[in-house]
């Protein structure tokens, strides 16, 4: 009997070695090998902003297994897709007409010997003239695929074009978090010398401070400790009094006006603050009305893109949000941070409390804000003065300018 059963095993082990020699595996698995739109997600939300003239999206085709011959490709506008969209997300969009957008490169192929096609893009343009407050939807969908399969649900995707607000998004500067750029402005990055010997400037943030303004202590809007550097608060001051540090022959010098240089709790306020060096003038405003105006001041340049050393070898860098040690964040929402190294006049500050060009004259360091997600806040002007969130940043979605209340509008 234990004769039988070994020679049975013997056997089996023989058939299946013999089938496995016989059947080599595929390299790239056993399955059909179909086309399909090669995105993480299936529908993109362009928000359409009030001064938004255009806009481009890019995708490409993809098979999970190099094609044995060129497989030729054609994409188009669906319209007959509005219906699965609406259906699917539950919403009323209209289908974009063509005046708004041009497929470019939708007659495209995977070479022959690869998996990738190029770059299909949807350039979308003349949106000033798109009603915002009516949702749109633009289907492209994967027409043709030249003797292959295409998979069904990844075939098309949805570019959905919602009206926006200026502002959607804001970072919240929670407790202890704030946003450093030591690695960035330390006096040796080639990229900090854009914020070294200003002898004008303008320096603006938008802030939503927290309950936290109203009880004793500082917290910092932006700047540096010792050098220059707007902060709310001090011995002897408000709670919520703004104050602003400027370099002078003395050290420093502090200007601020109890009557008219208090922040409120919850309410989102434009802080800017201008400061001619060559004239000694110095100009506080609040939601873009004058709130201090100082001259005859005798200061020296501003120095943001080199850390400050104190009399103990202490290096002071450029932060938003902190100053000298724990305990003098700011507390509250922020967006709209900007350094010129110009002074900008009453007008200007006052009509581009939300939105600048970032390729504007003088505009030095622009950080938005913008980002909703991450902890690394980009400087819009190119100049790379990248910040870094302390913490884990926290995201607030927003929509700004606030709509006037009933009351204001009466």
């Amino acid at each position: 009997m234990k004769r039988f059963h070994t020679v049975l095993l013997l056997s089996v082990w023989a058939l299946t070695a013999m089938t496995g020699c016989d059947k080599k595996p595929a390299p790239y698995g056993d399955f059909d090998n179909k086309v399909f739109i090669d995105q993480n997600t299936n529908v993109a939300t362009l928000l359409v902003k009030q001064n938004t003239e255009s806009d481009e999206r890019s995708f490409h085709a993809a098979t999970p297994k190099p094609v044995d011959k060129e497989i030729g490709l054609l994409f188009d506008a669906d319209a007959g897709r509005v219906a699965d969209y609406n259906r699917i997300a539950g919403e009323e969009a209209a289908i974009l007409p063509e005046n708004y957008y041009e497929i470019v490169g939708g007659q495209t192929s995977i070479p022959a010997g690869t998996n990738r096609s190029a770059d299909v893009t949807v350039r979308f343009h003349n949106l000033g003239e798109l009603d915002t407050e009516a949702l749109h939807v633009l289907p492209v969908t994967l027409q043709k695929a030249d003797g292959m399969a295409m998979l069904e649900s990844a075939r098309t995707i949805y570019y959905v074009l919602r009206g926006a607000a200026l502002i959607n998004v804001v970072a919240d500067l929670q407790e202890s978090n704030y946003i450093a750029f030591d690695k960035v402005l330390d006096g040796e990055s080639a990229s900090c010398g854009v914020l070294n010997g200003l002898n004008a400037i303008t320096m603006e943030a938008l802030i939503r401070c927290s309950d936290y303004v109203l009880e004793p202590g500082i917290k910092t809007v932006m700047g540096i400790e010792g050098h220059c550097l707007i902060r709310i608060s001090d011995d002897g001051l408000e709670p919520n009094q703004l104050q602003v540090v400027m370099p002078s022959a003395s050290a420093t010098a502090n200007f601020t006006d109890k009557a008219t240089c208090l922040i409120p709790a919850n309410e989102w306020t434009h802080i800017a603050v201008t400061c001619d060096v060559s004239t000694g003038r110095l100009v506080v405003y609040i939601n873009g009305e004058v709130a201090l105006d100082k001259s005859g001041n005798s200061f020296l340049s501003i120095n943001f893109g080199q850390p400050r050393i104190d009399t103990q070898q202490q290096k002071h860098f450029f932060n938003i949000g902190y100053s000298y040690t724990a305990g003098r964040e700011l507390h509250g929402e922020i967006c709209e941070a900007r350094i010129w190294n110009i002074v900008r006049t009453q007008e200007q500050i006052a009509a581009n409390v939300y939105e600048v060009d970032p390729g504007s004259e003088g505009l030095v360091a622009y950080w938005k804000f913008d980002e909703g997600s991450g902890e690394t806040i980009r400087d819009h002007t190119g100049n790379n003065n990248n910040g870094t969130a302390h913490e884990k940043l926290k995201w607030n979605p927003v929509s700004l300018p606030e709509a006037p209340s009933a009351g204001a509008i009466n």
